[in-house]
C-alpha cells in the first residue's frame, strides 16, 4: 500500500504558488535512483521516480503571484509526469514542487479550504 500524501498542513506553509496548471512539457529528466533491495513478493513502496524539469502552462493561480507559464523541478518521488497531466500543483519558492504525488496530492476542494484558514 502507498504512503498517503503529506497533511495539507505541513505542505502549504512552504507553498511560495498555489496554481491550476498543466504540463506542456518535459524538458529534462534526470537519471532514475537505483532501486531498494526487498524480497520478492514485496510491494513498490518507496521507489523513487527521476527527477524533471518540466514546463507549466497555469490556468489559475490560487496562491502567489500571478504567472501564465512555469519552470518548474520535480524532485525525485513516486511519480513521473508527462505532457496532458493536470491538476493543482503547490510549488515552493525554488520552482520546486510540494507533495509526494504531485497534482494527484489534494483536491482543489481542500486546498481552497486550508487556503482559507
Amino acid at each position: 500500500m502507498a504512503k498517503p500524501p503529506e497533511p495539507i498542513e505541513e505542505v502549504l506553509p512552504n507553498a511560495a504558488w498555489v496554481v491550476d496548471a498543466e504540463v506542456v512539457e518535459v524538458l529534462k529528466t534526470g537519471t532514475a535512483p537505483p532501486r531498494p533491495k526487498a524480497p520478492a513478493h514485496a510491494s513498490d513502496i518507496g521507489v523513487k521516480s527521476a527527477s524533471q524539469q518540466v514546463k507549466l502552462k497555469v490556468n489559475n493561480v490560487l496562491k502567489g503571484d500571478p504567472v501564465k507559464e512555469m519552470v518548474v523541478n520535480k524532485p525525485e518521488a513516486g511519480y513521473m509526469l508527462a505532457a496532458g497531466n493536470h491538476g493543482p500543483f503547490l510549488i515552493d519558492e525554488t520552482n520546486t514542487i510540494l507533495g509526494r504525488y504531485g497534482p494527484d496530492s489534494y483536491s482543489f476542494e481542500r486546498l481552497k479550504g486550508a487556503l482559507k484558514k
